[in-house]
């Protein structure tokens, strides 16, 4: 078995690299933090108390419900600061209890606290009670469930209907049902070009002769309004004028899904720990809204560094620096430096030495000029390749969903293909691509779906040989439940070189499959078509399909299972006779950089160079 199990013990966090600024303190930093639980300040007076509970009337899940809820039970070995405290703790718990009731349609329910025998109400903070601790017992009776009677709202935006989140006669009457349709009524109306539309007070009567509960949600809408005059503040030294064209909201209809795009664009210009766009409370004479941008600058440079293990670069390291606002207009330089394949030989390792520059608000706003400059060295199964180059490149976003990019490559390279054969190469290429992205998350996407259209032409000075590799790459998500636990994701790729005899494009340019990015289970860049001897050529098309099921366990970890389905060919259009087939599973861990991944998974149709079985640790979702 090439795979090596001891793998399993390397960290995760540092194997994916840890971003550290660069005046911290490692002690401080996990996993170096000691995890020992602070000491806190003594309470002074502390007042010990014994609670227990009855809840009558409700089923297990509300009793239960009920008692993870209560303040009184959650911190009983946390005493109060006196009496008082004590008093104040078991006020919060009748407010937190009852509304408990409420959200699950008990409208007609009772809640009493007791301490040393005595109601609630009739004990004051300078009362002496004692021996302690001072016995507290909750009482619940729930009483009889509710149902919505009859239901209204008034006035309703066009199309939306009532019935969405459960706001429906004879239904259960929880209180939050209420509260998300009445929510949900004012966000379609400032969606409509409303922004002040606002929920007036609500008419509820509950009879409890019948059980019922009718609800008349009165609402606002207030006049519409365009955007109007933008105020930015908390910039200190981002430019405010390239937040305001960034955030793009112009003579535009006001729109809360306009608003969080341009939250959205603006936080992807890496420079903001934070971005809320506001409007204000009243319109300016012109009848249109004043919106505030309040952003919260990130620290301008940031260090960081990681170690990793594979099948095919064994131990490797990684360091890189980052400017993250360089001259003010929230320009990056990233520089960084990586080697692996060390257990192989210091002689000879792999390596990458890399600097991007990236300007945003070139040309206009929403364009972005980027420079990039490396040399590296990589050998896979298939070739060893030493090159330097860069690329310079535009990438446009056209809507909050539509990006283009296009761009100048020139590559110097030698190549070392599996049959031996070196060759040198001078390859002009001209990269495009154009993304649409309807995903609510990019880290944790639970809907929508990417299509992202690629297409490279190139022409190699030394061989005289032109080519095009071209490209597509389709994902769709979608949750089978509503709040997101279980979500299904699926990929279909394809690529197709657009050339005669495929020797006769550079063998890093050639088309292969296997590995974490595409065919779990496999050598990386092992699928592909092979010559009498069984060395590995490259293929001129490929077809991947992958499937994931996702859950989440809870707000740290989820689990995934997942099939791999891909295959290379030499013709000029993939063929399904000799697909392969990957299959496994893997643990997620949830950070709000994105998911800590590690992933197991076994070939089905393996060839001499693939693992039994194979393992990665990456940072994000394999798609």
């Amino acid at each position: 078995m090439r795979a090596a199990v001891w793998r399993l013990l390397i960290i995760a966090a540092v194997s994916c690299g840890m971003a550290v600024p660069a005046h911290a303190d490692l002690r401080n930093l996990w996993p170096f933090r000691d995890r020992a639980p602070q000491e806190t300040e003594a309470v002074p007076d502390p007042f010990p108390y014994a609670p227990t509970i009855s809840v009558s009337g409700a089923d297990n899940r509300v009793q239960k419900r009920i008692a993870d809820t209560s303040v009184l039970i959650e911190r009983e070995d946390s005493p109060p600061s006196g009496l008082s405290g004590l008093i104040s703790r078991a006020r919060q718990d009748v407010a937190r209890l009852t509304a408990v009731l409420y959200e699950n349609g008990y409208y007609g329910g009772q809640v009493s606290v007791t301490i040393a025998g005595r109601p609630l109400e009739t004990v004051g903070p300078f009362d002496r009670i004692g021996p302690r601790p001072v016995p507290v017992q909750i009482t619940v009776d729930a009483g009889q469930v509710f149902r919505f009677g009859a239901v209204r709202a008034e006035p309703v935006p066009e199309g939306v209907l009532l019935d969405a989140h459960g706001f429906i006669e004879g239904e259960v009457a929880r209180s939050n049902v209420v509260l998300r349709t009445e929510a949900a009524l004012v966000e379609a109306w400032r969606e409509r070009g409303h922004p002040l539309a606002r929920a007036l007070e609500r008419d509820a009567v509950a009879d409890h002769d019948t059980g019922t509960l009718d609800v008349t949600l009165n609402l606002e809408p207030g006049p519409a309004a365009a955007f109007g005059r933008v105020s930015v503040v908390g910039a200190k030294d981002v430019d405010p004028e390239l937040i305001r064209g960034r955030a793009g909201l112009g003579d535009r209809r006001y729109s809360v899904s306009v608003t969080r795009g341009a939250e959205k664009r603006l936080r992807d210009l890496g420079v903001f720990e934070s971005v809320k766009i506001t409007p204000a409370d009243q319109l300016d004479a012109d009848g249109t809204i004043p919106i505030t941008i309040t952003v919260a600058e990130r620290k301008k440079r940031v260090i960081g560094g990681g170690v990793s293990y594979s099948d095919v670069n064994e131990f490797g390291g990684e360091v890189y620096w980052r400017h993250r606002n360089l001259f003010g207009g929230a320009e990056q330089l990233h520089v960084s430096g990586s080697l692996s394949g060390l257990l192989a030989g210091l002689s000879d390792p792999d390596y990458r030495l890399a600097g991007e520059f990236t300007k945003p608000g070139v040309i206009t706003p929403m364009t972005d000029f980027t420079l990039r400059i490396e040399g590296y060295r990589d050998e896979t199964e298939a070739y060893e390749v030493t090159a330097i180059g860069g690329e310079v490149g535009l990438r446009h976003m056209f809507s909050d969903t539509v990006s283009g990019r296009i761009g100048v490559e020139l590559v110097d390279s030698e190549t070392v293909d599996d049959n031996n054969v070196t060759e040198d190469h001078l390859l002009l290429s001209l990269p495009a691509s154009l993304l649409w992205d309807t995903r609510d998350d990019r880290l944790y996407p639970i809907k929508g779906f990417t299509a992202e259209f690629l297409a490279t032409p190139s022409h190699d000075f030394q061989e005289e040989v032109s080519f095009a590799r071209l490209g597509g790459d389709f994902s769709v998500y979608r949750s089978l439940d509503r709040d997101g636990r279980f979500v299904l994701a699926g990929r279909a790729a394809g690529a197709v070189l657009a050339v005669d005899d495929v020797t006769d494009v550079a063998a890093d340019r050639r088309i292969y499959l296997g590995g974490a990015g595409s065919v779990r289970g496999y050598a990386y860049e092992n699928i592909a078509p092979r010559d009498a001897d069984g060395n590995l050529i490259g293929g001129r098309s490929s077809i991947l399909f992958s499937g994931e099921v996702r859950y989440r366990l809870n707000e740290r970890f989820g689990l995934v299972s997942f099939v791999d389905v891909g295959n290379v060919s030499s013709s000029q259009f993939p063929e399904f006779d000799d697909v392969r087939v990957g299959v496994g599973g893997g643990i997620r861990y949830l950070t709000p950089v994105g998911p800590i991944r590690f992933d197991v998974a076994t070939p089905l149709q393996p060839e001499d160079d693939d693992p039994d079985i194979a393992f990665y640790v990456g940072l994000g979702q394999a798609f």
